[in-house]
């Protein structure tokens, strides 16, 4: 007998008995990063060329002087493509200006690129306040609608 307590004579057949081999997770051999940074360079582009002309489109739109006088929500919209816009517009600077920004902005080699990287993060963090923003404003406007009262005026 074995140190198992099975009886096998020559110890090959049972699995306990057969080393195993450790899985290392330095490699993955299931994701190619090549592959992975190609696809997410490539959904950056369709963004980048998305995003421009919609941006600015949607403004224009919302920024019309009879759709933003009979519609309060349209300053909001307005705001949020203007803001879009702007991150578009720092995210492709910083990318272009310098690769690896946040690096180069921890180890502060460069001020343009903390700048710039630093306006990036200011209109993510203003899309978040002005969608909430927006969104208090239907809130309102649904659970306290307008009242159309007349006013008597006694003389």
């Amino acid at each position: 007998m074995n140190v198992t307590g099975f009886s096998d004579d020559d110890n090959g057949t049972f699995v306990g008995n057969q080393s195993v081999e450790q899985y290392d997770d330095s490699e993955e051999p299931w994701l190619d990063w090549t592959t992975a940074m190609a696809v997410h360079r490539n959904i950056l582009y369709v963004v980048y060329a998305l995003g421009f002309p919609g941006s600015i489109l949607s403004a224009i739109v919302w920024l019309r002087r009879h759709v933003a006088s009979e519609n309060p929500s349209a300053i909001y919209l307005a705001a949020l493509a203007i803001n879009d816009l702007v991150y578009l517009m720092f995210n492709v600077l910083c990318r272009l200006r310098c690769i690896g920004c946040d690096s180069i902005c921890l180890s502060g080699d460069s001020w343009f690129c903390c700048i710039l990287l630093s306006l990036v993060w200011s209109a993510n963090f203003l899309e978040i306040l002005l969608i909430l923003s927006f969104s208090v404003v239907r809130l309102i406007a649904i659970r306290q609608p307008l009242q159309v009262r007349t006013l008597h005026h006694s003389f």
